[in-house]
């Protein structure tokens, strides 16, 4: 009988899956006095810069898609939007590939200074990012009126969609 899965070779970079992160999601769950008196510092600090960290990670797979010969990602995510025509949307989606790095770059460089200067930013920046989404399906909507008015669920949905055909 063939061996299927990891054990065989099988699926991505030798069979790593996205769920062996699974126990990394788990650690914020472990209260303070868990962890080794010797590291509680590091471990507030590494918990801390994570907000920034996960946002500048953001901003660098939208630029990454930014280099010559790449499909920006905005483009890859428009070809997965049955109500937008990606010929058309080409020009719009690669300035919006752009906007969303440089946005979200500068969402975590102030971040990483208000971690740095000891300013708690709240919920803002997330609120900021939720607005920039929002905002940008109502110019869509106008810059594109033919493709009906841009939905953040259909938005979503293609994302979903572009994803799983990108990673199976």
């Amino acid at each position: 009988m063939p061996v299927r899965g990891p054990a065989a070779g099988g699926g991505r970079a030798g069979g790593w899956r996205l769920w062996s992160l699974l126990p990394l999601l788990l650690l914020p769950l472990l209260p303070e006095e868990a962890w080794p008196a010797a590291i509680r510092d590091e471990v507030a600090l590494a918990w801390a810069l994570l907000p920034a960290l996960w946002t500048a990670g953001f901003a660098w797979a939208f630029a990454r898609t930014l280099r010559p010969g790449r499909e920006p990602l905005i483009a890859r995510y428009t070809r997965f939007d049955p109500r937008r025509d990606p010929a058309e949307c080409a020009g719009y989606a690669r300035g919006l590939t752009l906007f969303w790095a440089v946005a979200l770059g500068l969402v975590s460089v102030v971040e990483f200074l208000a971690l740095w200067a000891g300013f708690d930013l709240g919920l803002w920046p997330e609120a900021a990012i939720l607005a920039l989404f929002l905002g940008e399906h109502v110019v869509r909507s106008i810059r594109f009126p033919s493709g009906g008015i841009a939905w953040p669920t259909q938005t979503l949905a293609a994302i979903l969609r572009a994803e799983r055909a990108h990673h199976g």
